[in-house]
C-alpha cells in the first residue's frame, strides 16, 4: 500500500468517527476504543463532541474545564473518571 492511500484511509476513518458521534448512542466503549486506536487517539475531545453541531462549543468547553480538561485535550489523555463524566454530560 502506498503512503498516499494510507493517509487517505486514516483521514476517512477519522472523519467517519467524528461524524458517527450521537449523544443518544455514545458509550464508554466508543471513547475507550478510540483512545486505544492509533489513528483516532489524537482527536481532540472538544472536536469529537462538537463536530456534528449537536453539542454547543462554548458549553462543551466550560464542561471540559470543569473536569480539568481543555479544548486541546486528546482522547488518549482521558482517564476512566473523565470518560464517565463526559458520557453523563452528553446524555443530559
Amino acid at each position: 500500500m502506498n503512503l498516499h492511500k494510507e493517509i487517505q484511509d486514516i483521514k476517512l476513518k477519522r472523519d467517519h468517527f467524528l461524524k458517527s458521534f450521537s449523544p443518544n448512542e455514545i458509550s464508554t466503549n466508543d471513547i475507550v476504543t478510540a483512545s486505544k486506536d492509533i489513528n483516532l487517539q489524537s482527536i481532540r475531545v472538544h472536536k469529537y463532541l462538537t463536530s456534528t453541531g449537536e453539542m454547543g462549543k462554548v458549553a462543551t468547553a466550560k464542561f471540559l474545564d470543569s473536569i480539568d480538561l481543555n479544548e486541546n485535550t486528546k482522547l488518549i489523555e482521558l482517564n476512566n473518571i473523565q470518560i464517565d463524566a463526559i458520557i453523563e454530560y452528553v446524555k443530559k
